[in-house]
């Protein structure tokens, strides 16, 4: 005949062990049930931090140009005091006047949207070299992405401002 366990005595450590096994059972199911999105982000989050990886590219490659091309013909960019650059023209001379480009780091911090237009905060940490040395300038960014009517993304907007 089983004795029964009563309440004021401690568990054996085979049901500890039980216990505590059910209890991490538990937390990852719920961890899992956290809702949709939760594992796994939208792909127009992916397509945006993609872009941010080849901008960076272009920019280490030389190719001031091939950044450009990623804003939309009607882009903007406004810098920290609110200096308007506006269209294509102007886009591409903002970018081809960096005269040594080294190095550009997009730290992504939050990417807001929807498959038409998506929003995001990062982080520019962009690397040039004046007079033999390098100068690096670490800005707040905000982008606005709009998807055109070929599906590809393009920024509408881009407005920095230095640490």
């Amino acid at each position: 005949m089983r004795k029964r366990e009563s309440m004021g005595t401690a568990p054996a450590p085979a049901k500890r062990a039980g216990a505590a096994a059910v209890l991490a059972s538990v937390a990852l199911l719920l961890g899992a049930c956290a809702g949709p999105g939760a594992a796994h982000e939208p792909a127009f989050m992916d397509e945006i931090e993609a872009l941010n990886r080849h901008l960076e590219e272009q920019f280490r490659a030389g190719n001031l140009l091939g950044v450009a091309d990623v804003f939309a013909d009607d882009g903007v960019l406004i810098d920290a005091e609110g200096t308007r650059t506006a269209g294509r023209e102007e886009i591409d001379a903002f970018w081809s006047a960096i005269e040594t480009p080294v190095e550009w780091r997009l730290g992504v911090r939050k990417i807001r949207g929807s498959d038409a237009v998506a929003y995001e905060l990062a982080t520019s940490r962009l690397t040039t070299r004046h007079d033999g040395e390098l100068v690096t300038v670490v800005s707040d960014v905000l982008l606005l992405w709009r998807r055109g009517p070929d599906g590809a993304w393009r920024i509408a907007l881009h407005s920095f401002w230095p640490r």
